[in-house]
């Protein structure tokens, strides 16, 4: 269990810092949803909230993982350099969620949760 959710988790990271969005896309399930400091997002928002990332380096740690038969709640902490439209994150670690779900074509991306704030 924490194997394959940290796997997912260190999969996705990879694919957006090297901004490869048919990976990302192809791992956001259909029926996604994220919440944000500034609201909620479906999976055609998140993906151009993601394209809007320049993510530099990261460390993810602390992984806390709940499962049931096709659900993968995974909790971690993110410590990055990151810039959301060219202004900069809190450099701060900060918790993060992230739901998959188990389909037929593998795990899905199918929640997530952050509430790093842009810096002005």
């Amino acid at each position: 269990m924490a194997s394959i959710a940290e796997k997912l988790v260190t999969k996705l990271f990879p694919a957006i810092k090297d901004k490869n969005w048919h990976k990302v896309e192809n791992l956001i399930h259909p029926p996604f949803q994220s919440v944000h400091h500034d609201g909620a997002r479906n999976k055609s928002q998140e993906m151009q909230l993601l394209k809007r990332i320049n993510l530099g380096n990261y460390r993810l740690s602390k992984f806390k993982i709940t499962m049931s038969d096709t659900i993968l709640v995974v909790s971690y902490i993110v410590s990055a350099e990151e810039f959301i439209d060219g202004k900069p994150t809190s450099s701060e670690p900060t918790c993060r969620l992230s739901v998959f779900h188990q389909t037929e074509d593998g795990w899905k991306w199918v929640s997530h949760a952050s509430f790093i704030k842009i810096l002005d």
